[in-house]
């Protein structure tokens, strides 16, 4: 259900704003990591991921787009 909520909410959040479509990719993608980083941090795990900004998500994503 929580999932359900989440979803809901970024697709909201997406269509509310009007934005570009990089903005609303790198508000999506934030919002995402946002989550994971909070649920990580609620189950007090020791080995929560360092969060990526979302410049470093495009060039490691161009670079396999260029590598295949």
């Amino acid at each position: 259900m929580a999932n359900i909520v989440r979803a809901l909410c970024l697709v909201i959040m997406v269509s509310v704003s009007g934005c570009s479509s990089d903005s609303a990719k790198r508000t999506a993608y934030e919002t995402m990591q946002n989550i994971r980083q909070r649920d990580c941090l609620k189950d007090m795990s020791s080995d929560c991921e360092k969060r990526e900004s979302y410049e470093d998500y495009e060039r490691k994503r161009k670079e396999l787009d260029t590598s295949e």
